[in-house]
């Protein structure tokens, strides 16, 4: 890793922006490309240390992933770091959202349409695969059949908050990393001004989240809340004299958890919102679930339960899944269920193949 330091700043920033905007170029081909631009002899090795260190490398013949993964070793550093606290073991959960085809020929109309939407869905033409009533919201949208348990989709999404996608494969050691919450975003930049952005969100998703958004610009940064909303927009629109040096990710007692340096001037995406931050280190998921999109009301667990079992069928496109949850036009859990989709709508939620997760209310006829 110590070639970077041995190259000038601009040598970097060259190679990791041509880098960031054709992840197909090799390191051989960058490593010629910067030694021309700059009169300098660079080897692919070098070249591929930078990308290493800048975190946009990419393993040799293999197509880039836009999402990231964080790399085991700085897992398991970030781990030493933290103070450790003493869990219960994980709770095991089926995954309840497979699809299983039936043969209800019911009519559906939607009762809500969710913030995360953005209004009303509009008809479509193609109607290859819809339900009877149903109207897909885009052409290469797949509606699949009505299945047992859609309300699930909070114990998966519990799940997803975390940055975990499959429960399976995480050890037992590794549920006190999951667990670890950051507090906020630190952001200093060139002119010795800085920013604070509120942050309450599992660890591993914070890392991952912020790497596609400061450092590979793969998506826009969602903000709720942050100290100075002019700093913030003149760092992520790359004005002069504003250019990002450092992030941190700190708790709550404001220990610094992890850091990223050699940041890449460039204009970024975001999105000024108003988003649901919610924390809870229960490892019980029906309770976790309970406590990030249910309202405080609810003490009876077959209220709950009910709610998990209601069927429904999920529309699905390459950068949505959408769970469709059925209910009855006298359904009496109604304005729970609802409250319970807007949070989820509002946390932007990815699942295990990077589409955005939303949730949808719809009425039985």
């Amino acid at each position: 890793m110590g070639v970077t330091y041995k190259l000038r700043d601009e040598v970097v920033h060259f190679i990791i922006s041509q880098r960031q905007n054709n992840p197909l170029l090799s390191c051989r081909q960058l490593a010629e490309s910067a030694s021309q631009q700059f009169s300098v002899r660079l080897s692919k090795s070098s070249v591929h240390d930078v990308l290493k260190e800048s975190g946009v490398a990419t393993p040799r013949g293999r197509k880039p992933k836009d999402k990231f993964q964080i790399p085991i070793e700085k897992k398991k550093q970030i781990q030493v770091s933290l103070s450790q606290v003493i869990l219960g073991k994980p709770l095991k959960v089926e995954d309840s959202m497979s699809v299983m085809a039936t043969n209800d020929s019911a009519r559906y109309e939607s009762a809500s349409v969710s913030p995360a939407q953005g209004g009303e869905a509009q008809p479509s033409n193609d109607t290859t695969n819809a339900l009877p009533g149903v109207e897909l919201p885009q052409k290469d949208t797949q509606v699949l059949p009505e299945y047992e348990g859609a309300g699930k989709i909070f114990l998966k999404a519990a799940l997803w908050d975390l940055g975990v996608f499959s429960e399976e494969q995480v050890q037992e050691e590794d549920w006190g990393y999951y667990l670890i919450y950051t507090s906020r975003i630190k952001v200093m930049l060139e002119n010795s001004s800085s920013y604070v952005i509120d942050w309450s969100v599992p660890l591993h998703r914070s890392i991952r989240e912020l790497a596609d958004s400061f450092i590979n610009n793969i998506k826009p940064l969602i903000v709720n809340k942050l100290s100075d909303e002019n700093l913030f927009k003149a760092s992520m629109e790359s004005r002069p004299g504003f250019k990002i040096t450092n992030i941190s990710l700190v708790d709550e007692k404001d220990h610094t958890i992890c850091e990223f340096n050699n940041i890449v001037d460039l204009k970024r995406r975001f999105m000024l919102i108003n988003r649901v931050f919610v924390e809870s280190v229960d490892r019980n998921l029906t309770e976790r679930a309970k406590t990030l999109f249910f309202s405080q009301i609810i003490d009876n667990n077959k209220v709950m339960e009910n709610i998990l079992n209601l069927k429904g069928f999920d529309s699905i496109n390459k950068d949505e899944y959408i769970v469709n949850i059925l209910i009855e036009e006298n359904y009496a859990n109604k304005d729970i269920l609802q409250q319970a989709i807007e949070k989820l709508n509002n946390m932007f939620l990815r699942d295990e193949q990077n589409r955005l997760v939303k949730g949808t209310c719809v009425k039985r006829l």
